[in-house]
């Protein structure tokens, strides 16, 4: 059973304050623990924390009680194997309300060429395309005589292709393909739904690959597919489509749970919402990619929302 502490738990109207030097001091070793690479040391040492002084013991009841009424109440038993701290991680993202900002995505981590979350990767092919990488992102290569093919496992990625009329140059993402027609062009690839996106000259878009759905994308358009709508419509290129190569984000009107994870792509730790509602609030503006505490200063100061911060942890809840 999971205990839920009720969010009154957070300091709110009067009694905002912040919180005190010993409950952050435990908020930060709860962090570590559910960190997935804690050890038995590390729990060691905190149970000796605690038992430190009875000041000690009392901020950590109070740490562990918001940490459970943010969804996640601490484990009874210690992990022992790193496996068990694995399960444990996979928990914390299980969990509704916690966004968790860390290597990037699994399916990137074993591809040939990939970049870690904060970082973008520039890259020459062998046949001197060039190739720019967002943050957590990852790409396989397959290139033979007949063709050159890039296979986008996450991210984002932006290619400038070096013309060759003998190998068709196309991105495979997701079950659809973008054949290059002498071009540059942005794809961008969120688990099942992909965005291309011309900046130069055409590029073939096909969904399924193979299938007969397909479209001719000019430069300063923008294409989108997935398995829910399908093959969509070309349209004018939104403002902020490749402002992320410039180290920026655009938003407009999007909602905080998504511009929170758009964010949390180029940043390790994690964002809590303790009102799952407050994902829905929109966002409008732009951003350095690089400023996750600008975003949320932003952010605080023109929605209903407050931001507590710890080492590797933001809470997000509402002024209300």
């Amino acid at each position: 059973m999971r205990v839920q502490t009720p969010l009154s738990a957070f300091p709110s109207g009067e009694d905002d304050a912040p919180l005190s030097p010993l409950t952050e001091t435990a908020l930060e070793w709860l962090v570590t623990l559910h960190s997935g690479e804690a050890t038995e040391t590390d729990w060691a040492r905190y149970d000796a924390w605690k038992e430190a002084a009875p000041a000690h013991r009392q901020a950590a009841d109070a740490a562990e009680s918001l940490w459970a009424g943010l969804g996640t109440a601490l484990p009874r038993r210690r992990p022992v194997v790193k496996v068990a701290a694995a399960l444990s991680l996979a928990v914390l993202m299980a969990v509704g309300g916690l966004e968790l900002r860390g290597a990037g995505p699994p399916q990137t981590w074993l591809a040939d060429l990939r970049t870690d979350v904060g970082e973008r990767g520039s890259f020459v092919l062998e046949d001197g395309s060039r190739i720019v990488l967002d943050t957590a992102s990852g790409v396989d290569l397959v290139f033979s005589p007949e063709r050159r093919r890039v296979i986008l496992r996450g991210g984002a990625i932006h290619i400038q292709v070096s013309p060759d009329p003998d190998r068709p140059f196309e991105v495979e993402a997701a079950g659809g393909t973008v054949r290059a027609l002498g071009t540059a062009f942005d794809v961008r690839r969120m688990d099942d739904l992909v965005r291309v996106v011309v900046t130069e000259h055409v590029v073939r878009v096909s969904y399924p690959a193979g299938a007969e759905a397909v479209a001719d994308v000019p430069a300063g358009r923008q294409i989108a597919y997935g398995p829910s709508a399908g093959l969509g419509r070309a349209v004018a290129a939104t403002a902020g489509a490749t402002a992320w190569q410039r180290g920026r984000l655009v938003f407009d009107g999007l909602p905080l749970g998504e511009v929170v994870a758009e964010m949390g792509r180029y940043h390790r730790g994690m964002v809590v919402f303790a009102d799952d509602g407050l994902r829905a609030l929109p966002v409008t503006g732009m951003f350095d990619s690089g400023d996750l505490d600008g975003l949320l200063d932003a952010v605080a100061a023109v929605l209903p929302v407050r931001v507590y911060r710890l080492p590797g942890l933001a809470i997000v809840r509402s002024t209300s």
